[in-house]
């Protein structure tokens, strides 16, 4: 049977098909693509955040403490501690320090970064859930299988740490 362009059917089911498999590869690589893109701003994002802890600390003297509800408190004017998650602030004397204008936020709406001080506020964990567990920053277990913190990133638990003295990836 002829199309009227004087292809038979089976011509046209097979491009069909070949364009079908092409599409298919096509999408999967883009997914894949959009994922790590999103895993390298969580990086990029962590590795900010820290490189202004660490301005922070050598102005304050400690990293910034949690509040009741695990929020980030910067010192205030009056001596007090504020939240300071969506700007990493602080006063030294009555002069006002910004160390990060915006905090930046998971490029995914139901996750986010986990900031968490430690050794009586002397270090700092930050903390986010990678989408690609392949990565080689993922955390591992002694055995190098990849597994994750015990920490809730959101809807995931967080599988990657930065600490004040860098990457962390095998759980001890």
């Amino acid at each position: 049977m002829k199309a009227s362009n004087g292809f038979t059917l089976i011509e046209l089911i097979l491009v069909m098909a070949i364009i079908g498999i092409l599409s298919v590869v096509g999408i999967g690589s883009y997914t894949q693509a959009t994922i790590k893109s999103r895993d390298t701003e969580r990086k990029n994002d962590l590795n900010q955040i820290a490189k202004a802890l660490e301005s922070f600390n050598n102005d304050v003297g400690r990293y910034p403490a949690v509040d009741d509800t695990g929020k980030m408190t910067c010192p205030q004017l009056d001596g007090t501690e504020a939240d300071c998650i969506e700007m990493i602030t602080a006063y030294i004397g009555d002069e006002k320090a910004v160390y990060m204008q915006e905090v930046p936020k998971d490029p995914d709406t139901d996750r986010s970064y986990i900031y968490v001080p430690e050794g009586n506020e002397t270090g700092f964990a930050l903390y986010t859930a990678l989408e690609n567990t392949q990565d080689k920053d993922v955390v591992v277990d002694s055995t190098g299988v990849a597994t994750d913190w015990s920490i809730s990133c959101g809807t995931v638990n967080c599988n990657y740490k930065l600490t004040e003295v860098g990457l962390i990836r095998e759980i001890q």
